[in-house]
């Protein structure tokens, strides 16, 4: 998998608890090839946040902190959705929802961030 850039220490702590939690629901819920394909999707994601800005004239460190948890939480939902049996839908739905609460604490978190420019 493609590691992301992060702006600190507190932003890599945020995401990649939320990212490590995702994975494991994932991979729990999937087939070794449905998962790999799954993190495949993450690595463009990744690889956009981590290009962030290099082709725009203008970015925004705001919207380049919310790349990967929101682009990853709908990568998520969209992938437990097309998954969905009869079988699995109670487990998936607590899946989704506990990484709901997840992101809504990264989202915050994050926005708390200051940014600082040395």
């Amino acid at each position: 998998m493609v590691k992301p850039i992060f702006s600190s220490v507190e932003h890599k702590s945020y995401v990649e608890e939320y990212l490590k939690l995702m994975l494991s629901f994932v991979k729990e819920s999937s087939s070794e090839s449905k998962y790999n394909s799954f993190v495949e999707v993450i690595d463009l994601i990744i690889n956009y946040h981590n290009g962030y800005g290099e082709d725009m004239v203008a970015n925004n460190f705001n919207d380049w902190l919310m790349i990967l948890p929101i682009n990853l939480s709908i990568c998520c939902n969209g992938y437990f959705a097309a998954l969905e049996t009869k079988r699995n839908r109670e487990s998936l739905r607590a899946y989704r929802v506990l990484l709901d609460n997840y992101l809504e604490d990264c989202v915050i978190n994050l926005s708390n961030l200051n940014y600082k420019n040395d």
